[in-house]
């Protein structure tokens, strides 16, 4: 690819993305439906291109963009990520319900797509592993997973988990709002006490003034550098310090490298991270400006995923795709707004509302439904979720990577382990925590954790 091509590839996803936006600020029901405006592109593109009208063509260089620039996305999880460990203490019990329900849905959906995939010869190898990745993380995880797949030889694995990840926002969606009146008429709400009558008014068009902020805050004399190409420098360097420090390793043990490139950038960011904060100087990091070029950079790679998505996959397999859908995302609810019920003292409903549209969704739709269910913003449910992605995402971000190459190997048998482990465990330090709250919650809290146990010893005798 010639710097002129990816130019000109550029200059289509701008288009498209324009277009998108066009779409979306006139279609009132895709803003309700908190559709993003890169995946509204990505569709426009699929139905534009030449697997159905044939108006447009789609350039093959589309179907690169994800497994180049996820690492971008990656290392700015890992580089702008901070820590509050006083307010991390009073939301423990929202955090181990997310912790125990992302290894439900690796626990339950890896051997159902197995499952699955018996029945139906030809589905993506490793495909129910991509339902944690592409529920709980959305898109951008989704791409990660998916492209570590393909690159271990899983053919249609990133439009797989493209697909997923559709399906489950728009469950977050419908299926969240149907949960919100549920909620609501039966008194559970701590704040609204009539059904929700909508969303968030300000979706789409100009925010009002009170509503705008800047993208980033400029750290650096611009007399010197360009504020935001600092904090660019700054992503890149972390990724091509990390592939030393990788190449290095490799020198003296040779395994080490052909650890996936996605890893590099993670890892330099971890270390930069850190040296900077002993050092004092992580005044010079812009967090606005990191998450920005992460947002942008993921809403390329949702574009040109989507886009490319291979329709003919969907078509062929919607039955065990609606099948695995349904299956996890059911018990996702159900398990979230047991545990959510007798594990927090504040506000469960909202934190259940919350917790069933990011694992489902993303993070937005799961603040959407808190929005929705308590449009005056006095629950603190928004507060847990920031502090839970601040907990686990620097250990669940390096997931997409390791799971689909134990996957992949052939040690399925750890990738399981890794669900039962993580569920098991957070379930007991979320009994730890209802015992605090009451005997009625530590109770139930601890019949589950042995159920959990049980369940533990019969699925391993089959393993």
């Amino acid at each position: 690819m010639t710097f002129a091509s990816l130019l000109t590839d550029m200059q289509l996803l701008g288009a498209l993305m324009i277009l998108g936006f066009i779409v979306r600020e006139f279609c009132k029901p895709i803003q309700k439906l908190y559709i993003p405006t890169s995946m509204l592109a990505g569709f426009i593109a699929l139905l534009l291109g030449q697997q159905v009208l044939g108006v447009l063509e789609i350039p093959k260089s589309f179907g690169s963009y994800a497994g180049a620039l996820i690492g971008v996305v990656l290392t700015c999880i890992v580089f702008g990520i901070t820590f509050d460990k006083e307010r991390l203490r009073n939301y423990v019990d929202y955090t181990c319900i997310c912790i125990a329900i992302w290894g439900m849905q690796l626990l339950v959906g890896l051997p159902l797509g197995d499952f699955l995939a018996k029945i139906w010869p030809g589905l993506p190898e490793g495909w129910g592993l991509l339902g944690v990745f592409s529920f709980w993380g959305g898109h951008g995880t989704a791409g990660a997973a998916g492209t570590a797949l393909e690159k271990l030889g899983s053919e249609g694995a990133l439009g797989m988990g493209m697909i997923l990840s559709t399906l489950g926002l728009m469950a977050a969606v419908t299926v969240g709002m149907v949960m919100v009146n549920w909620g609501i008429r039966k008194g559970y709400a701590a704040y609204t006490k009539v059904p929700a009558s909508g969303y968030d008014p300000t979706l789409g068009g100009v925010l009002p003034k009170d509503k705008q902020k800047p993208i980033g805050v400029t750290r650096v004399s611009t007399s010197g550098i360009n504020a935001l190409i600092f904090q660019f420098a700054m992503i890149m360097f972390c990724m091509w310090f990390g592939g030393i420090i990788i190449k290095g390793l490799a020198l003296v043990y040779a395994p080490i490298g052909h650890i996936n490139s996605m890893v590099y950038g993670m890892l330099g960011a971890a270390i930069v991270r850190y040296f900077m904060w002993k050092t004092k100087t992580d005044g010079y990091l812009d967090k606005a400006a990191v998450n920005n070029i992460s947002g942008m950079t993921l809403d390329i790679i949702i574009i040109s995923a989507v886009a490319t998505i291979k329709l003919s996959l969907v078509t062929t397999f919607i039955v065990p795709i609606l099948i695995y859908t349904i299956l996890v995302l059911g018990m996702t609810m159900a398990i979230g707004i047991f545990f959510c019920k007798h594990c927090c003292k504040h506000e469960w409903f909202e934190k259940a509302c919350c917790l069933f549209g990011m694992a489902s969704g993303a993070v937005p739709t799961g603040l959407a439904l808190v929005r929705a269910v308590d449009p005056d913003g006095k629950s603190s449910a928004p507060d847990a979720q920031g502090i839970a992605s601040s907990f686990f995402s620097p250990v669940f971000g390096t997931m997409p990577v390791i799971l689909p190459a134990l996957y992949m190997a052939g040690q399925m048998v750890y990738c399981l382990g890794i669900g039962v482990g993580l569920g098991c465990s957070c379930h007991a330090i979320g009994t730890a925590r209802a015992l605090e709250l009451g005997e009625i919650q530590g109770a139930m809290s601890s019949i589950a954790l042995g159920v959990a146990g049980m369940m533990t010893v019969i699925i391993s005798l089959f393993l």
